[in-house]
C-alpha cells in the first residue's frame, strides 16, 4: 500500500463525498479498475478509481457509512491527510473484457458510475465504439451531483433515473428496459457494462443473459462484463 497525500475532498450529500490524493509518477491503472483503499487501523476495502489513466491525479467517489470500519473515519479526511492505496490495480469492467464497436451502453446505480467516470475519461473509449450511452440509477437528484455537470459535457448520451424523488424518468433502469424506452437487445451491436448493488448486477446479468448477450473476463471477451469483486 502507498501512503498518498489528499489534495482536495468535496462532499454532495450527507451520504456521498469525493476524495483526490497525488499520484506517483509511477503509478499505472487500465480505466475502469479498482485498488483497495484505506486509513490506519482499518480494514482495506475496494474502490473503483474515477480518474483516468492519463490525469495527474487519483480520484475516489465514496459513500459514508457511520459505523462503517473505513469509512466511518474516511469520511472526516481533509487535505493534506494521507491515506493507503493499493498499487495494484485490477478488476473486470475494462474494454480488454468487452467485444468492442457498435454501442457501448454503461449501466450504473449508486456510486458503482465511479468505473465508467475513468473510462469516459479515457480518450481511445471514444474511438472503440460508435455511440456511448451511460445510464444511471439513484435514488434522489443530489446523488448525481457529483458527476452529472461531466457526463452532460461528454459527448455521450446520459439516461438519468430516480427512485425517490419526482423526475423525468422515475424507478429503477428495468422498468425502462422492461417497457422499451431503452432498448437493449441486439447482442450483435451492442455492448454492456454492467456495475452496482449485487441485486442491481444480479438483476441485469439475468436479463441480458436472456436476450442472448453473453459475460466477458480476462479469458475470453464478451458482449456485456460487471464488476464482481465488490458490491457499490
Amino acid at each position: 500500500m502507498l501512503d498518498l497525500s489528499v489534495i482536495e475532498v468535496q462532499h454532495y450529500t450527507d451520504k456521498l463525498f469525493r476524495i483526490k490524493t497525488e499520484r506517483p509518477r509511477s503509478y499505472r491503472f487500465t480505466a475502469g479498475e479498482f485498488v483497495m483503499v484505506a486509513l490506519d487501523g482499518t480494514p482495506n476495502r475496494a474502490y473503483s478509481l474515477t480518474s483516468g489513466p492519463y490525469d495527474d491525479y487519483l480520484e475516489f467517489y465514496s459513500i459514508k457509512v457511520q459505523d462503517g470500519p473505513l469509512t466511518s473515519k474516511l469520511q472526516h479526511i481533509k487535505v493534506g491527510d494521507t491515506i493507503k492505496v493499493g498499487d495494484k490495480p485490477t478488476g473486470t469492467l475494462i474494454l480488454a473484457n468487452l467485444q468492442l464497436g457498435g454501442h457501448l451502453l454503461m449501466l450504473a446505480s449508486g456510486t458503482g458510475i465511479a468505473p465508467f467516470i475513468s473510462l469516459l475519461r479515457e480518450p481511445e473509449t471514444y474511438d472503440l465504439f460508435n455511440k456511448i450511452t451511460v445510464t444511471w440509477t439513484t435514488r434522489t437528484h443530489a446523488e448525481q451531483d457529483c458527476y452529472r455537470d461531466f457526463l452532460k459535457e461528454m459527448p455521450i448520451e446520459y439516461f438519468s433515473t430516480i427512485t425517490q424523488e419526482p423526475a423525468e424518468f422515475e424507478g429503477r433502469i428495468q422498468k425502462f428496459l422492461n417497457h422499451g424506452i431503452l432498448a437493449i437487445d441486439n447482442p450483435a451491436e451492442q455492448r454492456i457494462m454492467i456495475c452496482g448493488s449485487m441485486e442491481f448486477n444480479n438483476d441485469l446479468k439475468k436479463h441480458f443473459n436472456e436476450l442472448g448477450f453473453n459475460e466477458g473476463n480476462k479469458r475470453k471477451q464478451g458482449t456485456f462484463v460487471q464488476e464482481k469483486a465488490f458490491v457499490n
